[in-house]
């Protein structure tokens, strides 16, 4: 079901918060002012073929300095859990430069020029000394400091995975999304001038946003800045904000696309969205040209997709091309999934061509899998997010594999991905009480957990000449320096 929004429609939507009444909201506005015929997606068709490359990646090579992980590739065994041996972190071909703990983290905090951006957990906002997004000035890498706190609608509430960064116009935005899924605010915020003390720009009175987006747990931007999508989860919602001017962000599209969705991103002329599926695990390639050229009666629709087994709950995707040629990386946040290239030279079909697993994600592996991760909450060795140093031609790969840490790949040859550093934090086993921001120590589906590791789900980000910049969300944000010559690569 594709809905053009108009003015009317969007502060109606954006005005009803609570979930339930949010979407029959939408629904009873747009069906009525709207009679856009509907897409008719509805789920993926089931299978791509054997990969032709890799399943696994070749597992790095540690140089002097490191400190190895003990287990399998990507475990931190049980036994490394209850004698203390995971408070120590493991690495291979990185070590830390600087760190800002904080009270930990949520689940995507990006990073821009000299500052990295810290969601922190709706469910520790009673408890927390240091509420909403905490901006961290990176000026000096090796002591990282907190410059302020963005405590606008959205980002006081949580903007989960929907913080994100627009490069070329210096934007920083998200959607409320609370403790899962949330309605109505949308924030956008100046960070061009400087990055450290970013502009709340759609303020309506104060530090207060007109509501601006329907349903909202993941979200992204155009690649030009002038749109900013949010994607609801279940049911498979999409909408479209118009953020050519960013003091007026207005609602253009809202349609509810699939049973369910995740995270995405959109081709570099922001025609094509990547849009991820939770069950089964997949990508839908959709043409979004509509609302890219802004007519008046956008409909958005499917174009080709791909679903595997081996995997569950797919996260995110990212384009990038080798020589011309157009892939996906899909990463899977259940299933032991990890992540995967996908070939997109025909987007009706694409196809699966890489795997980035792990040692530990193997299948045999499975019960051993299982006994680690039991006591430390609902995600074990899963990927999350993850990014490339460069989208034309890449030569690395960085992801937060959650317990597994940040993993680092050489993807020159996207079939045949090889490890070539890890880092997996120290335990914060002993820090939970003042881990107040961290989903990890604090959230419903991490409360229990024992913290014997951290949970590493933020995108990294490379930074010349060797650094990579990272949210692990107990540890908080950190700097990491390549080491023993393992990046960058020369092609």
């Amino acid at each position: 079901m594709n809905f053009p929004f108009n003015q009317r429609d969007s502060l109606k939507a954006g005005l009803a918060i609570p979930l339930s009444i949010a979407l029959l909201t939408m629904l009873v506005a747009c069906q009525s002012d709207s009679p856009t015929p509907s897409s008719g997606i509805t789920s993926a068709p089931q299978g791509s073929g054997t990969p032709v490359g890799a399943n696994q990646a070749s597992p790095a090579v540690c140089g002097a300095g490191s400190k190895p992980e003990t287990g399998l590739q990507g475990q931190v065994p049980l036994v490394d859990r209850e004698s203390g041996r995971s408070e120590q972190g493991y690495s291979c071909n990185m070590e830390l430069v600087g760190q800002y703990q904080g009270e930990g983290a949520t689940w995507v905090n990006p990073s821009y020029s000299h500052c990295a951006y810290m969601g922190t957990t709706f469910t520790g906002i009673l408890q927390k000394k240091s509420q909403g997004v905490q901006v961290v000035d990176v000026s000096n890498p090796a002591k990282p400091v907190l410059s302020t706190n963005l405590t606008s609608p959205a980002f006081m509430q949580s903007p989960w995975e929907s913080m994100k960064v627009n490069e070329q116009r210096g934007l920083l935005a998200g959607v409320a999304v609370g403790p899962v899924v949330s309605a109505g605010f949308f924030d956008v915020y100046d960070i061009s001038k400087d990055c450290a003390k970013p502009v709340l720009l759609n303020s309506f009175a104060g530090n207060f946003t007109l509501p601006a987006n329907v349903i909202g747990h993941e979200g992204a931007w155009s690649p030009d800045g002038n749109t900013y999508w949010s994607t609801g989860l279940n049911p498979g919602s999409v909408t479209a904000i118009d953020v050519k001017d960013p003091k007026n962000p207005r609602v253009i599209y809202f349609g509810i696309l699939s049973f369910d969705n995740h995270g995405f991103e959109l081709s570099e002329d922001g025609n094509r969205m990547y849009l991820t599926t939770k069950v089964p695990s997949g990508i839908i390639v959709l043409d979004t040209s509509a609302v890219q050229a802004r007519k008046p009666l956008p409909v958005i629709t499917p174009i080709g997709s791909v679903t595997w087994k081996d995997g569950g709950t797919t996260q995110h995707s990212i384009p990038v091309t080798y020589s011309g040629k157009p892939y996906l990386l899909a990463v899977d946040e259940g299933g032991a999934g990890a992540a995967r290239f996908i070939d997109i030279s025909d987007e009706r079909k694409p196809k699966e061509v890489s795997k980035l697993k792990l040692a530990i994600h193997a299948p045999e592996n499975a019960d051993i899998r299982a006994a680690d991760t039991a006591n430390n909450g609902t995600f074990g060795y899963e990927g999350h997010y993850c990014q490339f140093d460069k989208k034309i031609d890449p030569t690395a790969v960085a992801c937060g594999y959650i317990q597994s840490g940040v993993r680092v790949f050489d993807v020159r040859n996207p079939l045949q991905p090889k490890e070539i550093a890890y880092f997996n934090p120290p335990a914060q086993t002993t820090k939970k009480a003042q881990l107040k921001g961290s989903e990890h120590a604090t959230s419903v589906i991490g409360a229990t957990a024992d913290l014997s590791t951290d949970w590493c789900t933020s995108p990294p980000r490379f930074v010349a000449p060797d650094q990579l910049w990272v949210t692990c969300q107990d540890n908080g944000f950190m700097v990491l320096r390549f080491t023993n010559g393992a990046y960058p690569l020369v092609r």
